[in-house]
């Protein structure tokens, strides 16, 4: 038998009154509420334990085909520069990236490592880029990821 019905029973009985049953009723779910709180809490800040950051680049016809892996660690010594990162971009290249729709002044490269080192980063892929090379007549693709 549920609490509900033991104190629907007691309110019935008369060994409580309707606004005392009320009262418990009330407790009783916001004890419920709070657990889920807590469980949903706990589920949310799980972390996760990255170990690498890789940026693969490939292209369809193999012309490009780079691998980096980056220990983790090594994110710590970028992460007190990787605001002044965006500056070393070349004044062409960034206008390029501007014509295409991105701009990379937006994007807040300390948070991104902060919550990599955290082990609090919601999605593993960071970036997930594919371009058109002329030059080459193949299709480049670009991965950032950690795990």
């Amino acid at each position: 038998m549920s609490e509900q019905q033991k104190i629907l029973e007691m309110i019935e009985k008369g060994q409580i009154t309707a606004a005392e049953g009320m009262e418990l009723l009330e407790a009783l779910n916001v004890t419920k509420e709070t657990e889920t709180i807590q469980k949903i809490e706990t589920v949310t800040t799980a972390r996760r334990s990255y170990k690498f950051l890789r940026v693969k680049v490939t292209s369809d016809d193999n012309s490009v085909n780079v691998n980096v892996n980056m220990p983790i660690r090594l994110l710590t010594t970028i992460s007190e520069i990787a605001d002044k990162m965006t500056a070393l971009v070349p004044t062409d290249a960034r206008r390029e990236m501007e014509a295409k729709g991105i701009d990379i002044s937006s994007i807040d490269f300390a948070m991104i490592i902060e919550e990599i080192l955290n082990g609090t980063l919601d999605d593993p892929n960071i970036v997930d880029v594919e371009a058109w090379d002329e030059s080459h007549k193949a299709m480049v693709k670009v991965n950032v990821y950690v795990d």
